[in-house]
């Protein structure tokens, strides 16, 4: 049996530590975004605020010019249309006061409202007709200080009250542009919010995506290829060594599953070579067995070639002793002829 094929070359993400380290950058760039798209965002709401601070001064101008322009042609309509020069005297310095700081705010409206096209129309406007205005105004005060007051009443019918009409309208109409332009920022404002948590959203969800995606793409990387070590270990465990590990990946799971199929190949040529040695030392016991049974059968036929031996060897003994009986009985019947004829030659010799 062979080993497992050896993988293809390793691509860009072919390992799991490659897997996870493309993941974690995957979450962190989408992090990354997040914190850029919010650092920009917070950027432009930052110039937002201070385009909003400059209209909010802005309007706080405006609205000083108007109240101005207002209690300044109020002052001036008293004074045209009451008798005589006391309310005239009364009011001079309030009204030459109030018009220094009408000067003024007009300085630095303008000053702040450079860069806004918009705003120095209106603003430069609202300067022309203030010209107008100062000028019938201090022709009333004239005609009054001279003491003809039906000369300034209808000076105030014909000039004044229509220049200060219109006065008061351009200058409300330079407050109605800088609350719309205020309403406008802020609108704005809340445009790059609302466009902020969506993109926060938009990431927030892609994150989501991405993250589960990766988790449940890199979960099944690892945990199928564990299992299936888990089986081939389990197979070997139970002595099952048939089951087929062939992994293509090119992991370190795949190199583990390879490892494993290796190990099998390893263990199958271990245990046939065991077998093998157990055949041979069956066979070799089958032959000690035959030889030793040869010889004992040789040797239970050595013993009873020897029990016939010991037979044979009584049966001589026995009549080896038989005849030492009968020859000490011959030497006995001997000796007395041998005395009877000892006897006899004396029975001879005698006679």
């Amino acid at each position: 049996m062979t080993a497992p094929h050896a993988p293809a070359p390793r691509g860009l993400l072919a390992t799991l530590g490659r897997r996870l380290t493309a993941a974690f950058a995957a979450v962190l760039l989408i992090f990354t975004g997040v914190l850029a798209i919010t650092v920009w965002k917070v950027e432009a709401v930052q110039d937002l605020s201070a385009q909003t601070t400059l209209e909010a001064r802005k309007l706080e101008l405006a609205d000083k010019w108007l109240a101005d322009v207002r209690q300044n042609s109020a002052r001036s309509l008293a004074v045209a249309m009451s008798p005589g020069s006391d309310m005239l005297n009364f009011f001079k310095d309030a009204m030459a006061a109030t018009s220094r700081g009408t000067t003024e705010t007009q300085k630095t409206f303008l000053e702040i409202a450079a860069n806004n096209p918009e705003a120095m129309k209106r603003a430069s406007l609202v300067g022309d007709v203030r010209k107008e205005w100062l000028a019938a105004r201090d022709e009333i005060n004239a005609v009054k200080a001279s003491g003809d007051d039906a000369r300034a009443r209808e000076l105030v019918a014909s000039k004044f009250v229509p220049v200060t009409n219109r006065y008061v309208e351009v200058t409300q109409a330079l407050v109605d542009g800088q609350l719309a332009a205020m309403n406008e920022l802020q609108a704005r404002v809340q445009a790059e919010f609302r466009s902020l948590y969506l993109w926060l959203a938009v990431l927030f969800v892609a994150a989501l995506a991405v993250t589960a995606v990766l988790s449940w793409r890199i979960t099944r990387s690892v945990t199928e290829p564990i299992k299936e070590a888990v089986a081939v270990a389990n197979a070997v465990a139970a002595g099952d060594l048939t089951r087929s590990v062939d992994s293509q990946r090119r992991d370190e799971l795949g190199e583990l599953l390879r490892a494993l199929g290796a190990m099998k190949v390893s263990l199958i040529q271990t245990v046939t070579q065991v077998r093998s040695a157990t055949d041979s030392i069956n066979t070799a016991s089958l032959e000690i067995a035959s030889g030793n049974q040869d010889l004992s059968s040789r040797t239970e036929q050595a013993a009873s070639n020897l029990e016939e031996t010991a037979a044979s060897m009584e049966q001589l003994t026995s009549t080896v002793r038989q005849s030492a009986d009968a020859a000490r009985q011959a030497n006995q019947l001997a000796a007395s002829a041998a005395e009877i004829a000892q006897r006899g030659g004396s029975v001879v010799s005698q006679v």
